[in-house]
């Protein structure tokens, strides 16, 4: 990339800064407007123009990547992850979030393999119970770094996900089948009374699949976007929803949710009932539908915590005369409700997760929420390598770039006035000789 940059020393200075986003920086003034007068027994004015030409600056890339795709192998309390790289790996391999989790990272020996057991009763492994098909889904997110020290350009991270299947549940019954009687063609009527009694009914039966369900924490009510950046107090609408075939035959009911870090630090905002334990982060939950319900909040997060991530528990059940019956109906009476309760909990229960949430505090101020919009957008469009800017006609600097440019005009005009001074005291000299 190639950009100019014309510095013209005229009657004024003026250099500014238009606009900073995502560690970049925009220079929107591009003149240096310097005035500078120097009198040794004589004045005269000093017009220069330079025109400096530079080129964004590269580091060198890592030779090195992973070869194919990595293998999984799901065990019974603990997945294997297996991957080849193309030169001799000296990185590490790490659970998101557990970097210095005993058990939750390996570290390459300089051979062009790595490998990595997870367990699952650490590194918050996610379980997610389904129940189409019927089974737990365990994963997490797996990232192989080849620098020691740094995470680079060339590293990779991949959601690695093992499924266990339920097993099904067979019934079986004995059967016994008798041979009709005979009979005289005489007695037509005793032997059409005995078969009526003697007949088995044919048992129809149709299976009805259960419903797909999903979480959302969205911006601007039920129709907005599913938010992956927000700021502390940002108002934000979450939506639990299921979708079925099947009409006026599921209820749903949302409980045991709680918020998470990521790094194993949990807070439930729902019991068990589906109550909300604290008013402040989460209220009482609508339903406006059968298999739908909604509520807004403002958005919190763990304090020196980047981000965060919500889990709930939904209840399928069939409905009760027609009705939905759910146990968060009453939550202000539940203690004496609670054995009418308990026998209502019967159900499919299914596990459903957020998106992770990158929340900033109240007090970073160089990041607004029309910022964050831009960032959202960004992400959204899959275009990570392009900056957002608001002039049409200005350069995009890195900061390291715009350090460097710096650096070079100072020392340009560091310069120039050094040749200055020295052209001056020159004529200076010569003309007292004269």
């Amino acid at each position: 990339l190639l950009s100019s940059v014309e510095f013209i020393i005229l009657p004024h200075f003026h250099f500014k800064v238009f606009h900073c986003f995502n560690n970049h920086c925009q220079i929107s003034g591009t003149s240096f407007l310097i005035q500078k007068m120097f009198t040794f027994k004589m004045s005269f004015f000093i017009n220069l123009t330079i025109l400096l030409t530079f080129t964004t600056i590269h580091g060198v890339i890592i030779d090195n990547l992973i070869i194919g795709e990595p293998e999984v192998e799901c065990g019974t309390d603990s997945m294997l992850v297996s991957l080849n790289t193309k030169e001799p790996f000296e990185g590490h391999v790490y659970v998101k979030g557990h970097y210095d989790t005993p058990g939750c990272r390996t570290d390459g020996t300089n051979n062009k393999t790595a490998k990595i057991s997870i367990p699952y009763s650490n590194c918050d492994v996610r379980r997610q119970r389904t129940s189409s098909p019927a089974g737990v889904f365990l994963s997490t997110i797996v990232v192989i770094t080849f620098h020691p020290m740094f995470v680079t350009k060339v590293d990779r991270a991949y959601n690695v996900k093992c499924f266990y299947m339920a097993a099904d549940k067979v019934v079986s019954s004995d059967l016994e089948v008798r041979e009709l009687p005979s009979f005289q063609s005489d007695d037509v009527q005793s032997m059409n009374s005995l078969l009526l009694s003697t007949l088995a009914t044919e048992l129809i039966t149709q299976t009805v699949e259960m419903p797909e369900c999903k979480y959302e924490v969205l911006s601007d009510g039920p129709t907005g976007q599913a938010i992956k950046y927000a700021t502390v107090g940002q108002q934000v609408y979450h939506k639990w929803s299921c979708s079925s075939e099947a009409v006026d035959v599921y209820c749903m009911t949302v409980h045991s949710c709680s918020v998470e870090d990521g790094q194993g630090r949990r807070v439930l905002l729902l019991d068990e009932n589906g109550c909300p334990q604290d008013k402040y982060l989460m209220a009482n939950l609508n339903y406006p539908t059968d298999l739908a319900a909604q509520v807004d909040s403002m958005v919190f997060k763990f304090a020196d915590k980047p981000s965060l991530f919500f889990q709930c528990q939904i209840r399928l059940s069939l409905k009760t005369d027609g009705e939905c019956k759910r146990t968060s109906d009453d939550c202000n009476t539940l203690k004496k409700m609670k054995r009418e309760i308990f026998a209502g909990k019967k159900g499919e229960n299914v596990d459903v997760f957020s998106d992770t949430m990158v929340v900033l505090d109240v007090d970073d101020g160089y990041a607004t929420l029309e910022d964050l919009k831009k960032l959202q957008a960004l992400r959204n469009s899959n275009m990570h390598n392009t900056i957002v800017t608001e002039a049409e006609n200005g350069v995009c600097l890195s900061s390291i770039s715009f350090g460097i440019l710096v650096s070079i005009v100072g020392l340009l005009l560091l310069t120039s006035i050094s040749a200055s001074v020295m052209v001056c005291l020159r004529r200076d000299r010569t003309t007292l000789k004269k």
